[in-house]
């Protein structure tokens, strides 16, 4: 309260010629009664109930500009609607000016009382709901100009990641690479990663102070030693706990950096800049991090949430074809999870992603981003339906370990691994022959390979058996059926390997 949402609501809708909603303003209407009259009639559970039911109608209707309640978003499966159907910007301004604009608190029956001590506990309870929007945008100053920087930021592709005060903003866009400068301003020394390839991207990005590191390339070199060299370097230049670790490559750099940030002086903040598909539309969202070991892929690692990802399909242009490719297989994989809809729209603009056309890849880079981050905000430590983005990945992580680690691409493994589980779920009951069919035409249509039936050997599955999801003797498999039905089954390697080969 305070932030001068209704003022800069108001010019927004002039800006942008929209109709004006002033939710509090609805309310009172609808109900006959002032809110402070609503409070003491129907106490505030009765006016977030009138509050939830008049966002809903504005939702179902028409494009609309609407000014919040302040404590609209409080109210979970509300917010996360607002972000799944609309575009929620979140206001700020210091203490002291939101107490010269509310003045003693009256009709604000929240204020009640002590009305900067009542602010202050409420911006401090609320501070996760408005960490998770689509941007945060400074309310101080002229209320036209202020609706200019939100209707620039509304006009963009970005993808919240809603986990609280550890909510960040998945940024895709021509040129974004160059905001890096401005995400790295609220910490304090930047430790920036690379391999050989995109030091090319790094070091124009880089300022003075910057600690800079470059490692070996490629999944072979995804080991502890590559996360010692960030440590190493980061201690040597003497970094403090207000340092950010920010990855600028592709999956292998964004997992051994999330990890050394995760790990250095106890945690640090760590950015993302993916420069392959691969990563922009799966690695560097999520959290997860880690490295190799002889048993395994990624059966080392932690949790850490990035601070921000900056998704520029600019870097796309210098991939190899076959790298760009490959990124496809985990835009297929987030469609299956998403449903008949996403997998549509994956089948309409197949040939355009194969050519690599930029709108036609930003928009897949959206739907992936968003359909994981709606899973990694119902389950960020993958207790359970974050289970569900590793479809195609137990069968595929056996090939890439059996080929030794840069025989086989990630995203081939994930594509051949996606027909082993379409396989298993017919096996299973869950799919039908026809879907494995669609699959492996969607898949091709790509570029991506599908001759799985070549790539299988003996090696392949006792690397299945370690996968990090076992319980057991069994892992727990991603068995899908038709798009947007998935199921979790512990199944043993041998039932598996039944289901996959074919005899």
């Amino acid at each position: 309260m305070g932030v001068g949402k209704s003022a800069v609501a108001r010019c927004l809708a002039e800006r942008l010629g929209w109709p004006l909603v002033d939710l509090d303003a609805r309310i009172e209407a609808e109900a006959g009664h002032s809110i402070p009259t609503i409070f003491e009639r129907e106490g505030e559970t009765g006016f977030r109930r009138r509050e939830a039911d008049a966002v809903r109608a504005v939702l179902s209707g028409p494009r609309t500009v609407v000014a919040l309640g302040g404590g609209t978003v409080t109210q979970t499966v509300l917010r996360r609607e607002l972000l799944a159907r609309g575009v929620l910007i979140s206001l700020e301004a210091p203490l002291e000016t939101l107490l010269e604009r509310v003045g003693g608190g009256a009709g604000r029956p929240l204020l009640a009382g002590d009305p900067a001590a009542r602010l202050a506990s409420l911006l401090a309870e609320r501070a996760g709901a408005y960490a998770e929007c689509h941007a945060r945008v400074s309310s101080v100053g002229d209320p036209a100009a202020i609706a200019e920087r939100v209707a620039t930021v509304a006009a963009e592709a970005r993808v919240p990641v809603p986990l609280g005060v550890d909510s960040y903003v998945v940024e895709i866009g021509e040129g974004y690479r160059h905001r890096l400068a401005d995400r790295m301003t609220p910490f304090g020394r930047p430790i920036l990663v690379a391999d050989p390839n995109t030091e090319r991207y790094r070091d124009p990005l880089a300022p003075p102070d910057a600690v800079n590191v470059t490692l070996d390339e490629g999944e072979e070199h995804k080991t502890v030693d590559a996360v010692a060299r960030i440590w190493d370097r980061a201690l040597e230049a003497g970094v403090d706990r207000r340092a950010i670790v920010v990855a600028i490559g592709g999956g292998v750099v964004g997992d051994l950096s999330g990890f050394a940030a995760a790990s250095l002086l106890r945690g640090v903040a760590f950015g993302q800049v993916p420069t392959t598909l691969l990563a922009m539309v799966d690695s560097s969202v999520g959290g997860k991090t880690g490295f190799n070991r002889a048993a395994g892929k990624n059966l080392v690692g932690a949790f850490h949430q990035p601070a921000f990802v900056l998704c520029d399909p600019e870097v796309l242009v210098t991939l190899p074809k076959a790298d760009r490719i490959a990124g496809l297989a985990e835009v297929v994989k987030s469609a299956w999870l998403e449903g008949e809809g996403a997998v549509a729209a994956l089948e309409r603009d197949a040939e355009a992603l194969a050519r690599g056309e930029t709108a036609a890849t930003i928009g897949a880079i959206q739907r992936s981003v968003a359909t994981k981050a709606r899973i990694v905000a119902e389950d960020a430590l993958e207790k359970g339906v974050r289970m569900h983005l590793n479809l195609g990945h137990t069968v595929g992580h056996g090939l890439e370990a059996a080929a030794g680690y840069g025989g086989l691409r990630h995203g081939e493994a994930v594509s051949l691994g996606l027909v082993a589980a379409m396989r298993v779920g017919v096996a299973r009951g869950s799919a039908h022959a026809t879907e494995v069919e669609r699959m492996e035409r969607l898949l091709d249509r790509l570029g991506l390979p599908i001759d799985l039936d070549r790539r299988l050997d003996d090696a392949v599955w006792p690397f299945v058996q370690n996968d990090k999801k076992r319980q057991g003797d069994a892992v727990r498999f991603v068995v899908p059926g038709s798009p947007g039905v998935i199921a979790v089954e512990p199944m043993t390697v041998d039932a598996v390997r039944a289901a996959v080969v074919r005899s």
